[in-house]
């Protein structure tokens, strides 16, 4: 059920647990992709839900980032001379400079069914997860893999495929397995919309929520059964334009009364749009206790299949 709401949701915070002045630091959390990572401000979903319950630093608050542009494929950061980045650089800086320079504890890198197996560029795109992997590890961070892909076909499955073998000769030990998770509910669940029916391009609002589990399966080690909101922000899938006067000045209105967070704020402004809705979706308890379920199962299966290969 979807909720039109200006209820701010309370981060979710663990327990205070003592720490060497050193580690005492928030931790950034920096996601490198486009609009499937974007969505639903899910970098600032997941830092919230994760925030003081890492499994390398229990205790220690996360602060998200995002970086790179919408529609695009990571590869393109690494191209020479590319500067079409939409959020989440300084003028004149790449991607890898901010690695360098910046260096993130942890970066996910949106690895994608689709573009792995391109058949012009998915090697490029394997190639340039791999040169990103080495970047965040020499600078003292740590890859974070998002695997991405929202199709019920066999090019997605054999992504799912590839992505793992990318992971594996990476050495990635935080993996969320959102695509597999997707498939599997696909198989299970077919009742469940996981994407909105006028937009097959982004997770639906359950879709979201499963992909938000992952994450909190992968980051903290912990199952997320039980343990996120049954209410949560997202944004419209299929946002009409207003057409009449009364419905530009209520947009107008809206957009002026929006306060970005310091997350939101840095982002590109043509998102507001969508963001200053401040629409809720509320999930029933058995519906989300399922997808937390599976999330947990498959994060533990791919980071046992890491182990082991």
């Amino acid at each position: 059920m979807r909720h039109l709401s200006w209820l701010v949701l309370p981060m979710l915070v663990g327990f205070a647990i003592p720490l060497h002045a050193d580690d005492a630091k928030a931790v950034r959390l920096l996601f490198a992709g486009s609009s499937s990572t974007y969505w639903n401000d899910m970098p600032r979903e997941v830092a919230r839900l994760v925030s003081g319950k890492l499994a390398d630093r229990p205790g220690v608050a996360v602060e998200p980032e995002l970086v790179g542009r919408s529609g695009s494929d990571i590869r393109v950061y690494s191209e020479p001379g590319f500067k079409s980045y939409e959020y989440g650089v300084r003028p004149g800086q790449t991607f890898l400079d901010k690695i360098r320079d910046e260096r993130p504890q942890l970066v996910v890198l949106q690895t994608v069914c689709s573009f792995i197996t391109d058949e012009q560029t998915g090697g490029v795109h394997a190639n340039a997860v791999t040169r990103y992997c080495a970047a965040i590890r020499a600078a003292g961070g740590e890859p974070v893999f998002y695997e991405m892909g929202w199709g019920k076909t066999d090019r997605e499955a054999e992504g799912r495929r590839r992505i793992f073998d990318l992971a594996f000769r990476n050495r990635i030990r935080l993996y969320a397995p959102c695509s597999t998770a997707w498939a599997r509910v696909y198989r299970e669940r077919p009742d469940l919309a996981l994407q909105h029916p006028q937009d097959s391009s982004h997770p639906g609002d359950l879709g979201h929520f499963l992909n938000v589990a992952c994450f909190y399966a992968a980051l903290t080690g912990e199952s997320p059964v039980g343990r996120l909101p049954r209410t949560y922000r997202v944004w419209p899938h299929a946002l009409p334009k207003p057409q009449t006067d009364a419905e530009k000045a209520a947009a107008v209105a809206r957009l002026a009364e929006f306060q970005p967070d310091a997350y939101q704020a840095k982002l590109a402004k043509w998102m507001f749009r969508n963001m200053s809705v401040n629409l809720t979706h509320t999930l029933d308890e058995a519906t989300a206790e399922y997808l937390e379920r599976i999330a947990w199962e498959e994060v533990r299966t791919v980071r046992q299949r890491l182990r082991e290969n």
